[in-house]
C-alpha cells in the first residue's frame, strides 16, 4: 500500500510488487521469506523498495536479496513509513522514527493484525464485549463493536479452514 500512495504521489507508475513476510497476523515467523516473487525485470533499472515499517530489518535483507537475484538493479534505495530504531536496517528515506517499540497498526492490516492478538488468547473469548475488554487490558486498543465482528468472522473463517 505505501509504495503505491508514493507512486501515485510522485507521479511515478512505473509499479510492481513482490510480498515478503515475516509476521502472520501478530505472530512473527522464524524467518523471513518471499511469499509472492517479483513478476517484472529490474535488471539495470533504478528501484525504490518501499515497506510500512522497518521493524527487524528482515524483510528488506530478504527483499534485497531477492531484487538481487532479479537483477541486478542498477541502484536501489529503500523507504518506510515508519523506521523502528530497533531495526537491524535503516531505511534511506523514512517518515516518521519510532523510538520507543510499539505494535503499529495500518488501516490495510487491522483485521489481520487483530485476529492475531485474538487468536493468540488463552482462553480465547468468545463474546464481542469480552474481547474488547482483552484487548483493551493487554495492547491498549479499543475496537469498535463492528470490527470485532469483522475479527469474529475471520477466526471462525479460519477456525473452520
Amino acid at each position: 500500500m505505501p509504495g503505491r500512495v508514493l507512486s501515485d504521489l510522485l507521479g511515478v507508475m512505473d509499479l510492481t510488487e513482490f510480498k515478503v513476510e515475516h509476521y502472520r497476523g501478530a505472530r512473527r515467523e522464524a524467518a523471513a521469506r518471499v511469499r509472492y516473487p517479483l513478476s517484472a525485470a529490474v535488471a539495470g533499472r533504478r528501484v525504490l523498495l518501499v515497506d510500512d515499517v522497518s521493524d527487524t530489518g528482515d524483510t528488506y535483507r530478504v527483499a534485497l536479496d531477492h531484487l538481487a537475484e532479479r537483477g541486478p538493479p542498477l541502484e536501489v534505495r529503500t523507504a518506510a513509513l515508519h523506521h523502528k530504531t530497533v531495526s537491524s536496517f535503516e531505511p534511506d528515506l523514512y517518515a516518521a522514527r519510532v523510538v520507543r517499540w510499539r505494535w503499529l497498526i495500518y488501516p490495510w492490516a487491522v483485521v489481520e493484525d487483530l485476529s492475531g492478538f485474538v487468536a493468540a488468547m488463552v482462553p480465547r473469548p468468545q463474546a464481542p464485549e469480552a474481547i474488547a475488554e482483552r484487548l483493551r487490558a493487554e495492547h491498549g486498543l479499543r475496537v469498535t463493536r463492528r470490527l470485532l465482528e469483522d475479527v469474529i468472522a475471520e477466526l471462525a473463517a479460519r477456525d473452520a479452514a
